[in-house]
């Protein structure tokens, strides 16, 4: 979450607790009713100082801003991670697919490239989830294979708006 920071400083928003946190969209993190029922947040037009949790004028453009894949995988596989159940057949393989990991390193979800990798790869990793697990772990691979791939699919205009 470093690189969020980070952006947010260059496009001069308020760091620490703030009710719109997001740069890209009005988000209100305080409105607790809306947040797993309201999808689409309006979009964030102009970065005014003063106004929207804004404080300083950005020191770069918004459209320049790239937001490196690897770091966005890795950090969604960490929130997978840390929501699985420690007593769960799920975690239970990815302790014996990972032998010489430390147990530690898996509670806290912290996986490298290649062992996501592997886990996207196994046919059988999907069988030892139960149907929430494997609903967020079908989510999480259509996003790295359509979004932070290599390679743009076909119907990538459709797959996330343009900002």
């Amino acid at each position: 979450m470093l690189i969020l920071k980070m952006v947010g400083f260059l496009l001069g928003l308020q760091c620490g607790y703030t009710k719109f946190p997001c740069f890209l969209c009005l988000w209100d993190s305080r409105a607790r009713a809306q947040h797993r029922i309201k999808q689409d947040w309006p979009v964030r037009q102009k970065l005014l100082p003063g106004e929207k949790n804004v404080q300083a004028h950005p020191l770069v453009v918004r459209s320049k801003i790239i937001l490196p894949p690897l770091h966005i995988k890795l950090g969604i596989m960490k929130q997978f991670a840390k929501a699985l159940n420690k007593d769960g057949d799920c975690f239970k393989y990815t302790c014996t697919k990972f032998p010489g990991s430390m147990i530690e390193k898996l509670k806290a979800g912290i996986f490298d490239g290649p062992q996501i990798r592997t886990l996207i790869n196994d046919c059988d990793f999907p069988n030892s989830m139960n149907e929430k697990e494997s609903c967020a772990w079908s989510a999480f691979v259509e996003t790295v294979e359509n979004i932070l791939g290599n390679r743009k699919p076909v119907n990538y205009k459709g797959l996330w708006p343009s900002y």
